[in-house]
């Protein structure tokens, strides 16, 4: 080959090579701007976007990307991870923890975040116009005193320096970094939210976190998060969240057709298997037990129920715990047998509790009433929000196989939680959001001696000791064993009968990748990515 034939040759394989370098930058372009984006299905707007007000699963969701906790807890082996904590240590007491911030952490605003960042999240927490989660701080010193406004801040909580934040507790409490993983302990900033007061995460207000997403756009149909470029973690996979707001069916198979949604949160168990039967592999179903709870609750201060176990065991053997909870959500419950579920406890997943009317009708005998005599109609009460009335009916009718005669009593929700804490209904519909994936948090603040919670009005030293010790308890397999132990003295003394926990149930596109719910529901949106297709559009 001559000089000439070399040089152009030479010159058409440089062609050639960026050429193709060109193409794939095109390429990358162009599945990065596809990439750029994931839409989110939510059955209802959030009220506020602020943690200390989480009410509503979709505000628990909004609020898991927008905002950190110091900590994160792993409810497998009790292991503990920092998230805005760089490290943290308790005394030999267990009563004092120290926490000392990453360095260079922001808001998405650009503003600093400090420990008095903390100090005054946590004391919203503990103010009773803002929020109703004060009851997880209540071991704080100085946060009783601060909820009833006699105190101006929380004593416990003490600013060391910019980074470093002491929590003195009134008692040992080895399970605190569990609690203080809560997405309610989520840190906002001090500046913000003290100028917007009570009005701070509402609507048409500035929202300003450190977490993975920050908020551009709440408008009247969707909300869109975008990529936090100040975020010090693992930067998210993609650049923006939308979550469109709808519980239309129709609307909701329509997006899914024209490709605008990738992920469905708010939906039923029975319309989400229609949707993947019909979307032929395009769709799939993601079901995840979570940490929410149904039980009836007995009030263990007023007759019928009050001094008679036996009559409380007679209602637990007479009912159908998978019955009831295939009847009220389908796939989107999972019976219980116990209190707590395995993912909890780590102990082997029981077949669910059937109704057991011979053993129903002996401990009606054994309670002075058999096959129901001489026992005064019972009144089951219940708050009218969906599903209820159907599952009151239920029981209703199970009851009454062994003789038991049941009113029903529906009110509504502001009506009834007031008059629960009041202690007006004898026999109850009761459920429980956990606040950390611990199971102290079920345990203790449900059934604890004095409890706001304790709506039964359990009073158990035997139980309260164990309490005590579990939280004494440093080494996580042998506070594991004392929770048993307290679900155990539960069980014998039914001041409440488990039926069903939550099934979360998400319908993704085939698209879709990373994702991954905790206990809780909370999706990790930071993992989260679509599968990228690259696109070249040829002119």
């Amino acid at each position: 080959m001559d000089l000439c034939k070399k040089k152009l040759s030479y010159q058409l394989g440089c062609c050639l090579a960026a050429a193709a370098i060109l193409i794939l930058a095109v390429l990358s372009v162009s599945a990065a701007n596809e990439e750029s984006s994931l839409t989110i299905q939510i059955a209802q707007f959030p009220h506020f976007l602020d943690p200390a007000r989480i009410s509503t699963y979709e505000e628990k969701l909004l609020c898991g990307a927008l905002y950190e906790t110091l900590l994160s807890y792993n409810p497998t082996d009790g292991s503990v991870q920092g998230v805005l904590a760089d490290k943290w240590e308790v005394d030999g007491s267990g009563r004092v923890y120290t926490f000392v911030l990453r360095k260079g952490l922001r808001f998405h605003h650009g503003e600093e975040l400090t420990a008095r960042d903390v100090k005054f999240s946590w004391e919203r927490l503990s103010d009773p116009e803002i929020s109703s989660y004060g009851y997880l701080l209540q071991n704080v010193r100085g946060a009783k005193e601060y909820s009833e406004g006699k105190s101006s801040d929380i004593k416990g909580l003490r600013v060391i320096n910019d980074r470093t934040l002491q929590v003195k507790l009134l008692e040992t409490d080895y399970t605190f970094p569990a609690l203080v993983s809560s997405p309610v302990l989520g840190v906002v900033s001090r500046n913000t939210a003290e100028k917007m007061g009570k009005d701070y995460g509402q609507k048409d207000t500035l929202v300003v976190g450190t977490g993975p997403f920050s908020l551009s756009n709440w408008g009247s149909d969707q909300i869109t998060l975008v990529k936090n470029n100040k975020y010090k973690g693992t930067p998210p996979r993609s650049k923006s969240l939308q979550f469109i707001v709808t519980g239309n069916q129709q609307e909701i198979k329509q997006l899914l057709a024209d490709g605008k949604i990738d992920i469905l949160t708010g939906v039923t168990p029975q319309f989400a298997n229609t949707i993947c039967e019909e979307g032929k592999g395009k769709v799939i179903s993601v079901k995840k037990p979570v940490l929410s709870f149904y039980f009836l609750g007995f009030n263990l201060e007023e007759a019928p129920f009050g001094q008679n176990v036996e009559l409380r065991r007679a209602v637990d053997q007479a009912l159908d715990n998978e019955k009831l909870a295939l009847s009220l959500l389908g796939d989107g419950s999972k019976p219980l047998n116990g209190l707590l579920p395995p993912e909890l406890l780590r102990k082997k997943d029981k077949k669910a509790k059937y109704a057991d009317r011979k053993t129903a009708l002996n401990c009606l005998a054994a309670s002075g009433h058999p096959f129901g005599s001489r026992l005064s109609p019972l009144t089951l009460a219940y708050n009218n929000s969906s599903g209820h009335e159907t599952l009151a009916r239920l029981v209703r009718e199970e009851l009454g196989r062994v003789g038991i005669v049941l009113a029903l009593q529906q009110r509504p929700w502001d009506e009834y939680k007031k008059e629960l804490a009041k202690g007006r209904y004898p026999f109850f519909r009761l459920g429980w959001e956990a606040d950390y994936p611990e199971a102290g948090n079920i345990l203790y603040y449900n059934f604890a001696g004095g409890e706001k919670h304790n709506f039964t009005r359990y009073s158990c030293p035997e139980f309260d000791s164990l309490m005590e010790k579990a939280r004494c308890e440093q080494n996580f397999q042998q506070r594991q064993e004392i929770y048993c132990q307290a679900e155990k003295v539960l069980l014998n003394d039914l001041p409440v009968v488990p039926l069903f926990q939550r099934v979360a149930v998400f319908v993704l596109t085939d698209r879709v990748e990373g994702f991954n719910i905790d206990l809780l529901g909370m999706i990790d949106f930071k993992g989260l990515d679509k599968d990228k297709e690259m696109v070249l559009s040829a002119k």
